[in-house]
């Protein structure tokens, strides 16, 4: 996040943090949080922290998902594979010749 300076003024210190602020020619402009807002700005930023985190569990869930299904899939069609070849393999020796022996 980006640096933020805060300047709190009071009753005591009004005037002489105005005429800082407007010293250099800059224009004065003035937010006003009462206490209660100040304590509100802090639990949104808290409750945009948590959101954020959520969303990171959910992509990461989702990102495991995803891996295991794509692994999943790479080991049934490695499999398929393999199987297709054996059944090659058992064609190509079926088509040498006439097997005579009844017991297989």
């Amino acid at each position: 996040m980006r640096k933020i300076d805060w300047v709190v003024i009071n009753a005591e210190n009004m005037e002489e943090k105005l005429a800082e602020i407007t010293a250099g020619g800059a224009p004065l402009g003035i937010f006003v949080l009462t206490a209660q807002g100040y304590e509100n700005l802090g639990l949104n930023f808290s409750d945009i922290r948590a959101l954020v985190q959520q969303q990171q569990q959910i992509i990461l869930a989702y990102e495991n998902y995803y891996k295991e299904a794509n692994k999943a899939l790479e080991e049934a069609e490695a499999q398929r594979q393999a199987e297709e070849a054996a059944d090659a393999v058992k064609a190509s020796e079926e088509s040498k010749g006439i097997d005579l022996n009844p017991f297989d």
